[in-house]
Formats: structure tokens, C-alpha cells, sequence
């Protein structure tokens, strides 16, 4: 019998399945990708609690890639994608590392100057569909200060492990330890 972990978003309910990521932690996994109809779900409920003076949204590759698309189509706003490999256009990115548990290894975030210009001196919504560790987090809040923008708000569809009061999140998953 497979182990799952049910959640609901607005009308949207699905039941994750419990998995193992290490010898002692099990966690149960989110996955947008190919889930439409929860997708656009969390990206309604995200989009209510943006606050309305937030000018861009910049979400990570891969998680925040399809919530940003459509927290930009909700809000009419523009979204800037972090991302994780240099890109033939990106002649002078700007790069920060980062260290999550999602990836193993080190790795980078990369910002285009188109994008990079985009964030300037504005007012920035951060949107990723997990937040566990904070690694990616941390290294998004140093790619738009980087970038000369301001971090006004971290939105996601969950938290993990522990609780994070600095992100607005609609909802928190348990890590079952062994």
C-alpha cells in the first residue's frame, strides 16, 4: 500500500505520495508538472495574497517556472525566470551559487541583463513551488539584489520541514523520519 498525504487547494484536492529522499526522511511530494488543473489552483490562491505593489515576479528553474507563468497571467504582472544554466544570450549574467537539498551538489542561478534590467529598482514577488532548506530562496533574494531589486514577498505553494514565517505559503508538509 502506497503511504500519501492529501492536500487541497481552493476545489483542487490530490493525494501526494509519500517518499523516500534519504535513509532516515520520507517527505511527500509535490509535483506541478503535468497537474494543470492544480497548478492554476495554486497560482489563484498565490495571486490573492501578492501584494499590489509588487512590480515583477522572479521564480527558479524548474520548480517556479510554471507558477510564475501563471501568477504573471493572473496578475498581469511580468516574470523573470532564474535560471539554472549560462544561456548563449547571457553575454555579462549575473550569478550567485546555490545549495539545496531538491539537487544535490552546488550549483548556480543565472540572470540574463534582460532580465537582470527588468528587476532593477523594482518591487520583487519570489515564487517557488517547495521551499524546504532555504537554499534556493537565499540564493533568488542575492540574484535580485544583485540585479538591484528588492524582495517584497516569497510566495509558495509549501513549506517543508520547518515552518518559515519570512514566506507566505499555502500550506506546510511534514518530513517523516525513520
Amino acid at each position: 500500500m502506497t503511504l500519501t498525504h492529501t492536500i487541497t487547494i481552493g476545489d483542487v484536492r490530490r493525494e501526494l505520495p509519500i517518499v523516500r529522499v534519504a535513509d532516515d526522511a520520507r517527505i511527500a511530494f509535490l509535483k506541478l508538472y503535468g497537474d494543470v488543473e492544480l497548478t492554476v489552483a495554486c497560482a489563484r490562491a498565490l495571486a490573492g495574497r501578492m501584494p499590489a505593489d509588487v512590480d515583477v515576479i522572479v521564480g527558479p528553474e524548474t520548480g517556479g517556472i510554471l507558477l510564475a507563468h501563471e501568477l504573471a497571467e493572473h496578475s498581469g504582472r511580468p516574470y523573470v525566470i532564474a535560471r539554472k544554466k549560462l544561456r548563449p544570450n547571457m553575454v555579462k549574467p549575473l550569478r550567485v551559487p546555490v545549495q539545496s537539498i531538491g539537487t544535490p551538489g552546488q550549483q548556480e542561478l543565472f540572470l540574463g541583463e534582460d532580465d537582470a534590467a527588468l528587476i532593477k529598482g523594482r518591487r520583487v514577488a519570489v515564487v517557488d513551488e517547495v521551499i524546504s532548506s532555504g537554499g534556493t530562496l537565499k540564493a533568488l533574494h542575492e540574484l535580485v539584489a544583485a540585479a538591484g531589486g528588492t524582495v517584497q514577498q516569497v510566495l509558495t505553494v509549501a513549506t517543508e520541514g520547518e515552518r518559515r514565517p519570512d514566506v507566505e505559503s499555502l500550506l506546510h508538509l511534514p518530513v517523516y523520519t525513520d
